[in-house]
């Protein structure tokens, strides 16, 4: 089993969802006293504990807070791209059900 820092990586399907670009960007978690800053999602992952997808999620807007804490691109293009995709395929959902099914 390969290590991403702390992060186990149990397949080769996993290691390479890993390596896309979008999880290696700097983000800022909001914890309840402090905000901590961090290299990567995958790093942010391993130090907190919780999901690289649950904070890629919380960081676009698809949810709020992941594990109460509030998640943030830290300003720059990254920002603009992945934010800006994720409000157009939003905007462009005819669905009734919800955006995931």
């Amino acid at each position: 089993m390969k290590m991403i820092g702390k992060l186990r990586i149990p397949n080769k399907q996993t290691e390479r969802k890993l390596m896309s670009k979008k999880y290696h960007v700097p983000v800022i978690g909001h914890f309840a006293n402090k905000s901590v800053e961090f290299r990567s999602i995958i790093e942010a992952s391993a130090a907190t504990g919780i999901h690289y997808s649950l904070i890629f999620e919380a960081c676009i807007g698809k949810i709020y807070t992941a594990r109460n804490v509030i998640w943030e691109f830290k300003k720059g293009n990254h920002y603009i791209k992945y934010k800006a995709f994720y409000i157009n395929a939003a905007t462009n959902y005819k669905r009734k059900v919800g955006f995931n099914g």
